[in-house]
């Protein structure tokens, strides 16, 4: 690996740390209501849902008869999340939908 590559992954490795530490030590001086930590909590949420839509809107798999398979199994997915209350068991039961769905519509 050569000298300047070392140093960019070094420096963007730093950078990333920093953009992540320093925002959080200057607001853990502060004291914030109750309403904003309330609504601070919901962003981990509406960032997944984000991503989510995103991909389901600009990337779906389709199957060779049109049907969205990604749909259908975020679908499961969010039934799954919704029933177990489990990130754990969410995930698991979208990645399995996928390759269920691929092996019976042949994507």
């Amino acid at each position: 690996m050569s000298t300047s590559l070392l140093i960019t992954i070094l420096l963007s490795a730093g950078i990333t740390a920093l953009m992540r530490t320093v925002p959080l030590i200057l607001l853990s001086r502060f004291r914030m209501a109750p309403v904003v930590q309330n609504w601070l909590g919901f962003i981990p949420s509406a960032i997944m849902a984000a991503i989510i839509t995103s991909e389901l809107v600009h990337k779906p798999l389709l199957s060779p008869s049109g049907l969205s398979m990604s749909l259908m199994a975020a679908a499961l997915a969010t039934v799954c999340g919704i029933v177990t209350r489990s990130l754990f068991v969410t995930v698991i039961a979208g990645m399995v939908g996928i390759l269920v769905l691929k092996y019976l519509l042949g994507a």
